[in-house]
């Protein structure tokens, strides 16, 4: 008799850990990026070969405080420069109801060879803005 209580309390015992197991939550929340829409570009028109090219970016990230500014990657391909700024948007319960903008986020690029250089800033729909720079030696 001793026996079969000892087993039967296991057994529920077993059962609830497992029950209890299964409920838990990951309480991180989940993260989406995305590429952000930018509104204009702002940099020097020439530069002297061996500056530094700064270029700062503007455009809306989000509609409330879930949203942020995650990175700007840049690629650089026989005399374009085309820039991705990147956004993440974090779901959670409860947000700031701030619009979040990126105002002159900025990207320094080097070694940017002697001649024009076509800037292209990449949009969610796949078209770009389209400017340049010339770099004269």
């Amino acid at each position: 008799m001793k026996k079969q209580i000892l087993i039967i309390s296991t057994i529920i015992f077993s059962l609830l850990m497992l029950i209890w197991s299964g409920c838990k939550k990951d309480s991180s929340p989940e993260i989406e990026t995305f590429i952000i829409q930018i509104d204009s570009i702002i940099h020097a028109d020439t530069i002297n070969f061996g500056d530094n090219l700064i270029i700062k970016y503007y455009g809306k990230i989000g509609p409330d405080g879930c949203y942020s500014f995650d990175e700007i990657a840049p690629e650089y391909i026989a005399g374009t420069l085309s820039v991705t700024c990147w956004g993440k948007h974090t779901f959670e319960s409860v947000c700031t109801q701030d619009t979040v903008y990126m105002v002159g986020k900025t990207l320094q690029v080097s070694e940017i060879p002697v001649g024009k250089t076509i800037i292209k800033a990449m949009q969610p729909d796949g078209t770009n803005i389209s400017q340049s720079v010339y770099v004269k030696e």
